[in-house]
């Protein structure tokens, strides 16, 4: 076949429900053959569509199913650690261990004072890394009291 094909065959090559060949009607991947000029009851039942835009929707169904794909697997990921094979803290309880605000820490990491990954959606730092970085602030806060100095 060669010439326009119906919603239903557009459908069913396309392995979607017509409402999904409207909706890429709607968005232009798909493209509608003019209908007829003859002035018959015809043009009203018109519903054909071109063959040849049946690839470009075929990429588009794809790119689209991808995208979901992604998004569910950024979806999973929230609220999880990077790996399991370190003990990973979030911003939060860094900043309570600190006795700072999760600010603080977020501000550390972006001036790459700690070091820290960014993993679904969050920054997470190893437990590890969090405690040198502890230790050292109230070092320096203990010699600064010592000292009279701030």
């Amino acid at each position: 076949m060669t010439g326009p094909i119906t919603y239903r065959e557009a459908a069913r090559r396309l392995g979607v429900g017509e409402a999904t060949v409207r909706t890429l009607l709607r968005h232009g991947v798909l493209e509608q053959t003019p209908p007829p000029d003859d002035g018959s009851r015809r043009v009203k039942a018109h519903a054909s569509i071109h063959l040849d835009s049946l690839d470009r929707a075929r990429a588009w169904l794809v790119e689209r199913a991808a995208e979901r794909a992604e998004r569910e697997r950024r979806r999973e990921q929230h609220g999880n650690p990077p790996d399991y094979d370190h003990v990973w803290l979030d911003t939060a309880t860094v900043a309570a261990m600190a006795g700072l605000t999760v600010k603080w820490v977020q501000w550390q990491i972006r001036e790459e004072r700690m070091p820290a990954m960014f993993h679904g959606g969050q920054y997470w730092i190893r437990r590890e890394h969090a405690e040198v970085v502890v230790a050292a602030r109230a070092f320096v806060e203990r010699a600064a009291s010592m000292t009279g100095g701030s």
